[in-house]
């Protein structure tokens, strides 16, 4: 009886030594490299952005937006728009991701390439193209 208990127990041990053991990798912490990174930044910051949208998102000439309401039952159009902020901070690859209409397609792309000149995202102190994905928001009651 005293033979297993001692079997039992070193196999126990064993077993639990052999689980127990978790090598972690062996990472130098002092040569791990930082990156600094660098979101970009519309020129005059976050409200700035919102009051370039609020100044320029009107709805088309020639968009019935009675007719639009009473057939989709929305007030608000919301047009997602993807585009990429280049190194110089300039607007390119504009396009719709999500439309609604094509008169409000084409105004919320214009909105966007009309914006001026974003102060440019960086990565390890080089600035970088960075994509971005917007909702343009029509109104049809305003």
């Amino acid at each position: 009886m005293k033979l297993k208990l001692i079997i039992v127990m070193l196999l126990a041990t064993l077993f639990f030594k052999g689980v127990s053991q978790n090598p972690t990798p062996n990472i130098n912490y002092e040569q791990t490299e930082k990156i600094d990174q660098k979101m970009p930044q519309f020129p005059g910051g976050d409200n700035a952005f919102y009051d370039y949208l609020d100044e320029n998102v009107k709805l088309p000439e020639g968009f019935d937006a009675e007719t639009y309401m009473k057939e989709n039952g929305n007030q608000f159009v919301p047009i997602s728009v993807a585009f990429t902020i280049d190194v110089d901070g300039s607007i390119i690859n504009v396009k719709v991701i999500v439309g609604e209409d094509e008169l409000l397609d084409e105004k919320a792309k214009q909105i966007v390439k009309n914006m001026p000149k974003w102060n440019p995202g960086y990565r390890g102190g080089i600035p970088v193209k960075v994509q971005y994905a917007i909702p343009v928001r029509f109104n049809l009651r305003s």
